[in-house]
């Protein structure tokens, strides 16, 4: 299987460049505005903590229209850096991943000392993000520095919800944002994850974080951490016409395919490394740098206030045990689902949704994902409403609450994952399709 590569235009201007130490890639996808924002506060940063270095900004752009691509150039140039920046599409799957792995192509073409992501929606990236991620690879410390945010809900929320406590549970390591889409890699990391055979499966898309991560923590690679402050992302604004309203919906229509690819991919990876979890039975910590952390993040006193509204998510709950029943029936053990069952009725007033019980509902999708009989694919499409009662539930848990506090529920919920892991292991050699 062949991984994603630039079009030819952008192989020849690498070909110009030569060399590079640092390369930056920006996979970017109709988000012009966005891309820009971020693409101007990447070279503020190369310019303040990397001016030594020969620096090429790389964009993979996924767009027919070359807007995106105009607008990040455009950046280029107005801050110096007209010729160390390539923006061009990418041949292969269409998606984040893919950008990436051309990304990554490109940067070993440049025999580049440090590979950068950069995810371009994040409208609270600062200049100190480059130097966070980058600064122990550069210094060969490190393979892999994953970010680490305060990712408020609800986008951090799979993350929170699914993502952590299983990747925790599963590897006995404690990654906090195993899905970011923020991070740095060796050459020699890059150039081994474009040998493996996963650039036709979820990895493509936005599954590739996940499945980086865990390839990295489970192979001979430096994984650490770097806490960067927050993770704010570009949102469409409340819609006053007909245009807007569509950028809701499609914005919408957006975070559930990311729902369903990031959950695939971490579905999927219990079946890959279901010989490495079997074994597992201590749990640790990943090491975190926070040189280059907001002075603002460290106030653990200041308000980290969750403003969902429960009901919509609920009303999705009560819709997905319509529409969803018969397949939970394969999926949920009987107790699952008469406790299910009794929450879907409940007042948005009195509604309630138990860590334990989310877990062994996750670990009854592990296990079906893999080995049932039912299409994966709409094994995920069924978890989605269950998510959105667990988030309804999670957003009440944790209004209100400082960083501290909203941190202290989620690690709550993961040592439930890990200490029901014995369920998932009984499961796993139980089960046989129905």
């Amino acid at each position: 299987m062949y991984h994603p590569i630039l079009r030819p235009r952008a192989q020849r201007q690498l070909k110009n460049i030569g060399e590079a130490d640092l390369v930056i890639g920006l996979p970017t996808y109709k988000n012009a505005q966005a891309a820009a924002h971020v693409a101007q506060t990447v070279l503020v940063g190369v310019r303040q903590h990397y001016p030594h270095l020969r620096t090429v900004l790389i964009n993979a752009d996924a767009g027919l229209e070359a807007t995106t691509r105009r607008m990040v150039a455009a950046q280029a140039g107005s801050n110096g850096f007209r010729d160390m920046v390539v923006t061009a599409r990418y041949e292969g799957l269409l998606g984040m991943g893919s950008a990436i792995a051309a990304i990554f192509d490109a940067a070993l073409a440049l025999d580049a000392k440090a590979i950068l992501i950069l995810d371009s929606q994040t409208r609270s990236i600062t200049p100190n993000w480059i130097a966070g991620l980058a600064h122990l690879i550069l210094e060969d410390k490190a393979d892999l520095v994953t970010a680490r945010y305060r990712w408020p809900l609800p986008d951090g929320a799979v993350s929170d919800l699914i993502v952590y406590p299983l990747f925790r549970a599963l590897w006995g390591r404690s990654m906090r944002h195993p899905a970011a889409p923020d991070f740095a890699l060796s050459p020699r990391l890059a150039a081994a994850a474009l040998d493996e055979d996963v650039w036709e499966t979820e990895a493509a898309t936005f599954g590739l974080p996940p499945w980086l991560n865990t390839y990295a923590v489970l192979g001979p690679w430096r994984v650490v951490q770097s806490a960067l402050g927050e993770k704010l992302s570009f949102q469409p604004p409340a819609p006053t016409n007909r245009a807007e309203q569509r950028a809701v919906r499609q914005h919408a229509v957006q975070r559930q395919a990311q729902f369903q690819t990031v959950i695939s991919a971490m579905l999927r990876l219990v079946y890959d490394y279901r010989q490495h979890w079997l074994k597992v039975n201590q749990f640790g910590s990943l090491s975190t740098l926070t040189e280059f952390m907001s002075p603002a993040i460290t106030e653990t006193n200041s308000a980290f206030t969750s403003e969902i509204d429960p009901d919509p998510l609920l009303d999705r709950l009560a819709l997905g045990w319509i529409d969803y029943r018969a397949l939970w029936q394969q999926v949920l053990t009987p107790a699952n689902l008469n406790a299910i069952e009794g929450l879907a009725v409940l007042p948005p007033d009195r509604f309630y949704f138990p860590a334990d019980l989310w877990a062994r509902i996750i670990y009854d999708f592990a296990v079906v994902f893999n080995k049932g009989d039912c299409d994966p694919a709409q094994i995920v499409n069924s978890l989605w409403p269950l998510y959105q009662g667990r988030l309804a539930a999670f957003s009440q848990e944790v209004a209100g609450l400082s960083v501290v506090g909203h941190e202290g529920t989620v690690a709550a919920q993961a040592v439930e994952f890990e200490e029901t892991r014995p369920y998932l292991e009984d499961r796993w050699q139980a089960y046989q399709p129905a």
